[in-house]
């Protein structure tokens, strides 16, 4: 059993974090550590575990560590608990600015500790199926968007993700998505505000093009990731919400605690050297729409 300790305690660590690593079976939530304490003692005690009192304390007591803070508090934090020989499953983006997010790659290589990010649509069985078939697909190019009206009100209208936007946000999500589907990305190019909509035209490794959407102030409900791929042969799509829930964000936990056992293929092309492939590709996005790095 992987005593995981859990930093953050915020409303996707009450949702998502705390529940998925007590609920095991291959996880423990070994306790919970915030910048708040009133929070984290919520959090713990609402699944019978101690509020540690400070982030070296939570590291004493786990052997690996989940993260559920903003990214500028995640980097550092986590390439710390890398260099104390701890696992770490990170959120996206994995850092607010692309050194940050090097950093902490050299950390976790230089540690030799498993990492998992949590790009969350691809932990969801249609999304798996979808990318299987994508590959093996002769696909001239494709689309996709990640549309919703998170900024407009509710727990995700708030801090960073008011102050950095789309691109920052839900980047991460819909470009690996397109970048697992079609190929690696090599070139784009960005046109519109990171506060309202934004537009990217991909070029990818063997030569499909795609177009990417994504806004988080699109009054639409639901949301929408979505991508799409076409060729000679017709088209492949899917709705990347399909399949994300409890069982899902269980599969997290199976793969994380397979990993830190010495099975990294679990963790295969989803661990921080995604993360950093994917925050260059968001820092790339930024620097041509002029937002702040």
């Amino acid at each position: 059993m992987l005593a995981v300790g859990l930093v953050g305690a915020g409303p996707w660590a009450g949702m998502v974090h705390a529940p998925v690593l007590a609920a095991g079976p291959g996880t423990s939530l070994a306790g919970v550590w915030s910048r708040t304490a009133a929070h984290a003692e919520a959090v713990a005690a609402a699944h019978g575990v101690v509020a540690a009192p400070s982030f070296e304390a939570l590291l004493d007591r786990c052997e690996a560590v989940a993260f559920a803070v903003p990214p500028s508090v995640q980097a550092p934090l986590a390439a710390q608990a890398a260099e104390r020989g701890k696992a770490v499953l990170l959120e996206k983006p994995i850092a607010d600015d692309l050194a940050g997010a090097e950093r902490l790659a050299e950390a976790v290589a230089g540690a030799g500790v498993a990492s998992l990010v949590v790009l969350s649509y691809r932990f969801s069985a249609a999304v798996a199926t979808f990318l299987e078939a994508a590959r093996a697909f002769d696909a001239t190019g494709g689309r996709a968007c990640f549309l919703s009206g998170a900024f407009l009100g509710g727990p995700f209208a708030t801090g960073w993700r008011l102050e950095r936007g789309a691109v920052l946000d839900v980047g991460p999500h819909v470009l690996d998505l397109v970048d697992a589907a079609l190929g690696p990305v090599v070139a784009l190019r960005a046109l519109g505000d990171t506060h309202g909509w934004v537009s990217v035209a991909v070029e990818h490794e063997g030569g499909a093009v795609s177009d990417v959407s994504m806004s988080c102030r699109a009054g639409i409900e639901p949301s929408r990731t979505e991508v799409e791929v076409f060729g000679p042969g017709g088209t492949l799509a899917v709705d990347a919400r399909e399949g994300v829930g409890p069982e899902s964000f269980l599969e997290v936990g199976r793969r994380f605690a397979a990993a830190v056992a010495g099975d990294r293929s679990a963790t295969a092309g989803l661990d921080v050297h995604r993360g950093l492939h994917l925050q260059r590709l968001v820092a790339e996005v930024e620097t041509q729409l002029g937002a702040r790095r």
